[in-house]
């Protein structure tokens, strides 16, 4: 399981969402670059299947990270166990695509909670430890933080919002030395494909490693510089019905 020191030789780092999709694929070249990577999701099964497929160091923390109490308790664990943090990747998230007269309310807390709250949580949990290693905050977002979808009103509100939120902790934290940079892929070969209404082919996607890479980047650049916003997207744009 062990990888020769690599770019990331030597950084702890943490990744939400990290069972599947994007955030597993960004666990798996970060742990390739010899990071010491935490991997945190909510169902303890998965993430432990997913752990198994990330070189390197592992250590898998299952928890609900729209949960205050859960976020406190993982952050503990993380300073206790491995006393630093050097990147956080906010990566967990949930997508609904339902017209907004059809939208619940359910809906509507599931995608705030998961897409925004969740990076609220985590971000302000783990600033003590980013302020001492000059630390690094990635957030996966979405073209739909930028761009209007229909049929995705809780999921756009969501991803505007965490977009906002990453640009207010950039100025806030520019002082504290850490850096922050969102992450905008456009559509991603992930379970979310099946969730819209008109058929989607593969090789009009993006893939999680297309992701992943765009963060590997960003991170190795000197502490002089510093990626604001990625936005990445499908050679052939924004995805839609087409007519």
């Amino acid at each position: 399981h062990r990888v020769p020191m690599g770019q990331l030789g030597g950084k702890v780092i943490l990744v939400t969402g990290a069972s599947r999709g994007i955030g597993l694929a960004i666990a798996q070249v970060l742990g390739a670059e010899g990071a010491r990577l935490i991997l945190v999701a909510k169902g303890s099964a998965a993430l432990k299947r997913a752990a198994a497929r990330v070189p390197g160091a592992v250590l898998a923390l299952p928890a609900d990270l729209t949960s205050p109490t859960e976020v406190r308790r993982l952050f503990a664990t993380v300073r206790k166990r491995l006393r630093r943090l050097d990147v956080l990747v906010n990566g967990a998230g949930v997508f609904t695509y339902t017209p907004f007269e059809k939208t619940t309310w359910k809906d509507w807390r599931s995608n705030i909670e998961s897409n925004l709250t969740s990076v609220f949580l985590t971000t302000k949990a783990a600033l003590p430890l980013l302020a001492r290693s000059r630390g690094h905050v990635v957030n996966i977002l979405s073209i739909s933080s930028i761009q209007a979808f229909p049929n995705c009103s809780a999921y756009c509100a969501s991803k505007f919002g965490a977009l906002g939120l990453t640009r207010v902790l950039r100025e806030e934290l520019r002082p504290r030395n850490i850096r922050v940079t969102g992450v905008i892929p456009g559509s991603t070969n992930t379970r979310m494909k099946k969730e819209f209404d008109f058929p989607v082919r593969e090789e009009d996607l993006l893939r999680p490693e297309d992701v992943a890479a765009c963060v590997l980047g960003a991170l190795l650049q000197p502490a002089r510089a510093m990626v604001e916003e990625i936005v990445v997207m499908p050679s052939g744009g924004r995805l839609g019905p087409k007519s």
